[in-house]
């Protein structure tokens, strides 16, 4: 059974909640399933991605997918989408409080995505994005 999207980011709000703002090594499973080249929006936090594991459902071919980043947290930070060792495109680095977006071509296969501030990384801010 999926889930819808909308109550998918509630449950994703709640399990950020309880997860708490420490660093842990290894994120909180977050998955939320989404269409293709609809608007997907990912809330970035100390130090977690929600939704961190997302499935985007029904490309043919390479899609235009454009990805909002909502900084929820309370210090800066970003986005940087990886096929591989290939970065596909990034969001610059901005303050809490604020959201952006990118638009990024996207081809089915699994891609990574990272923060790459500071320390982020390491902290557990990262998460998969797979174009089925």
């Amino acid at each position: 059974m999926t889930m819808p999207f909308g109550r998918s980011l509630s449950t994703i709000g709640a399990a950020v909640a309880i997860a708490g703002c420490g660093g842990a090594e290894e994120p909180p499973d977050l998955p939320a399933t989404a269409s293709a080249g609809e608007p997907l929006t990912i809330e970035a936090r100390e130090y977690v991605f929600a939704p961190n594991r997302v499935k985007l459902r029904g490309a043919s071919g390479t899609v235009r997918q454009r990805i909002v980043l909502d900084n929820v947290g309370d210090l800066a930070h970003d986005i940087e989408i990886l096929d591989g060792d290939r970065v596909v495109d990034r969001l610059r680095s901005f303050p809490a409080g604020q959201a952006r977006s990118v638009s990024v071509r996207l081809r089915p296969g699994s891609y990574r995505f990272v923060c790459t501030v500071a320390d982020h990384d390491e902290k557990g801010m990262r998460g998969t994005l797979e174009v089925r």
